[in-house]
């Protein structure tokens, strides 16, 4: 019964370790356009605190699955939504910069790959 009961307190005390490290996911992605390959920008994904920091600028999870992470940012200049698949590392970015009229917005759409990034200590 002791051994039992150790047991159940060892996997408790485990448990949450294993589930904290799914909460923060650190990505670094880079773009299919050769012209902005140069940038390969890292994303830490809090998916607890639903927070998102790409080096000075932040970002919030929009919503998160099993498949995908959906980011987005909004100011008074631009919207930006950034899908991410989890399967396969392919990310799609649609940035809306506004302009004075619904005329003078101007939609970019960026695709990129992202992979893991591990701590290295």
């Amino acid at each position: 019964m002791k051994k039992l009961l150790s047991i159940v307190v060892l996997g408790l005390l485990w448990s949450p370790q294993v589930l904290a490290k799914e909460d923060v996911i650190t990505i670094q992605c880079q773009s299919d356009d050769p012209n902005l390959a140069i940038f390969k920008p890292i994303y830490i994904i809090n998916l607890k605190t639903k927070s998102v920091k790409v080096g000075a600028s932040t970002m919030q999870v929009v919503k998160f699955s099993d498949t995908e992470i959906v980011l987005g940012k909004v100011n008074p200049a631009l919207s930006q939504i950034m899908k991410l698949d989890r399967m396969g590392g392919r990310y799609e970015t649609t940035t809306t910069v506004y302009g004075e009229t619904k005329e003078q917005e101007k939609k970019i759409v960026e695709t990129g790959i992202c992979v893991k990034k591990e701590k290295a200590f």
